[in-house]
């Protein structure tokens, strides 16, 4: 099974691509935010061309597990995307993502050297919290 992993931002929205038989995920591509009703079409043409039989939606909590206005900003967008596409539609808890992937900024040097390598941090994130959802899946 094709998953289609999403780290939804008010700017850009990073995306990445895994597969359930292989356990691996990989960032895919970065989406420009304008509007919903744009994304989702955006969204849908990138599910018909990677064959996508799930979507996650990365969910950002506080790293005390509250609710923040961004939480709340995409639980409405997964909704629409739900009611939008034929596949069903997964928020995965992403709280630790950013922090995971500052961490590996600075390992590699700096934002300099992370750009530098051609890596992008939305398209890390969701690939990150796409991992770790493929790897529970695994352990189940």
């Amino acid at each position: 099974m094709n998953v289609l992993a999403i780290d939804h931002g008010s700017k850009r929205v990073g995306l990445a691509i895994g597969s359930t038989d292989s356990g691996t995920a990989a960032p895919l591509k970065i989406l420009h935010h304008g509007g919903d009703a744009a994304l989702i079409e955006d969204i849908k043409a990138v599910i018909r061309n990677e064959s996508v039989d799930q979507v996650i939606v990365g969910l950002p909590f506080s790293t005390d597990g509250s609710s923040s206005a961004q939480t709340d900003t995409v639980r409405a967008f997964a909704s629409k995307l739900e009611e939008a596409l034929d596949v069903p539609v997964v928020l995965e808890d992403e709280r630790f993502s950013s922090r995971e992937i500052e961490a590996q900024m600075s390992a590699m040097g700096g934002k300099k050297a992370w750009k530098a390598s051609g890596l992008d941090r939305d398209t890390a994130a969701a690939t990150l919290f796409l991992q770790t959802y493929l790897d529970r899946l695994r352990t189940e």
